[in-house]
């Protein structure tokens, strides 16, 4: 399997925000390998505020600003899975987050899932998880940084 990544900066979002989503293609699925979240705020200190991210399967893709993943092996075809991010639109997520991540904005959280643990998105384009922004709105000047690997 092949490795990918993509660092996203999503500015601002508010309470219910979508601001991530990952998408399988009609040809490739994928497993989700590692998430990190943190916060930036610019030249200043972030103000502490927790914020709780929840991961939500969904059953049509959303449309949002495309992001070139990176490969992380050269030897490697380019990626079939996409990134989307900035307002995501037009897709449906499950009723129920499947996971939550809670973290304060001075601090970052790093989940690896490997070996056994696996996050499986099976090939078709309607297929994926969308990273959702569920309790405070980040404070005005504050970003979420996302960063994400996977296998395909």
């Amino acid at each position: 399997m092949s490795r990918f990544q993509a660092q996203v900066v999503a500015s601002t979002p508010g309470s219910g925000a979508n601001f991530l989503g990952w998408f399988s293609s009609a040809n490739n699925g994928g497993k989700l390998r590692r998430l990190t979240l943190g916060t930036i705020a610019g030249a200043t200190t972030p103000t502490s505020q927790q914020l709780q991210i929840g991961i939500f399967r969904t059953t049509v893709a959303f449309t949002g600003t495309a992001y070139t993943p990176t490969v992380l092996d050269p030897n490697s075809a380019a990626a079939g899975c996409t990134i989307v991010t900035g307002t995501l639109s037009g897709g449906t997520l499950a009723a129920t987050a499947s996971w939550l991540i809670p973290f304060n904005t001075q601090s970052s959280v790093d989940l690896p899932w490997e070996l056994l643990e696996e996050w499986v998105i099976t090939k078709g384009t309607a297929n994926g998880l969308v990273f959702q922004n569920m309790t405070n709105a980040v404070p005005s000047g504050h970003n979420i940084v996302a960063s994400i690997e996977w296998e395909e």
